[in-house]
């Protein structure tokens, strides 16, 4: 072999064992790729989950820790009126802005407490919030929180007085709603005159009950206001009339 066939041939080997290398290198490279990429996706996902869990740990304490009302009964989202032994239930799921809600109390509000008086039906009120607005200061969160403090501080049969009179008063839908003062005064003039009723109205200290109520009406299956039930089955004809013969029903 000559000398120059010599010389091409070194430089043949050698070019190849730099390709040889190169490609060992560019494959250790790509491992270490790899490995870093898969570390790092692994560091993100736990870093994801740990969030989840945070995030789920810290819903769960707000809703446990948020403040509720003395006197609920049931589920913790209702006030109950009348005899424990009433041999009909009637459940009202009514929204304190509601103008059906209104109609309903003008109607056959009167039917439902000669019911009550007269030891026939026992009567669970469920409050609902969902006609929120800027407009009216959130007037529906404001006042179920309102019955929620009469209700607290002085009992159910004040908290029927408080709801009579917030429907009997009830602000224009698309108004501006009643004001913390007012809801105040006719806590004060339903029977609930202790000192922190003001206080309690004015700081919304049942704002994270308020929620839960909404969200358990609609657990409940409600899709609108008024909803009433005689014994768990809804009533269509909400007339005075209607609801007598539906109690009457319920009876034999």
């Amino acid at each position: 072999m000559s000398g120059e066939s010599k010389r091409e041939a070194a430089r043949q080997r050698i070019a190849a064992k730099r390709a040889a290398e190169a490609a060992a290198a560019a494959a250790a490279a790509r491992r270490r790729r790899t490995v870093v990429g898969s570390v790092v996706a692994a560091v993100v996902l736990v870093a994801v989950l740990v969030a989840v869990v945070v995030v789920q740990t810290h819903r769960t304490s707000t809703s446990a820790d948020a403040a509720a009302p003395a006197n609920t009964s049931g589920n913790g989202y209702v006030f109950t009126v009348g005899q424990a032994d009433a041999p009909v239930t009637v459940d009202l799921y009514e929204d304190f802005q509601c103008p059906n809600c209104k109609a309903l109390e003008d109607s056959t509000g009167s039917t439902i407490d000669d019911l009550v008086t007269a030891g026939t039906a026992q009567v669970r009120y469920h409050g609902m919030a969902f006609l929120d607005t800027d407009a009216n200061d959130d007037y529906s969160t404001r006042a179920l929180n309102a019955a929620a403090v009469v209700a607290d501080t002085a009992g159910t049969d004040a908290y029927q007085r408080f709801h009579d009179l917030l429907f009997a008063d009830q602000p224009a839908e698309g108004g501006s709603g009643l004001t913390d003062d007012q809801l105040v005064g006719y806590a004060q003039q339903a029977g609930a005159t202790d000192a922190s009723v003001a206080v309690d109205v004015r700081d919304l200290v049942y704002g994270e009950w308020v929620k839960g109520a909404e969200d358990q009406a609609s657990k409940d299956g409600v899709t609108g206001t008024p909803t009433v039930l005689v014994d768990g089955e809804k009533l269509t004809d909400l007339s005075p009339s209607g609801l007598t013969a539906a109690v009457t029903a319920a009876q034999q």
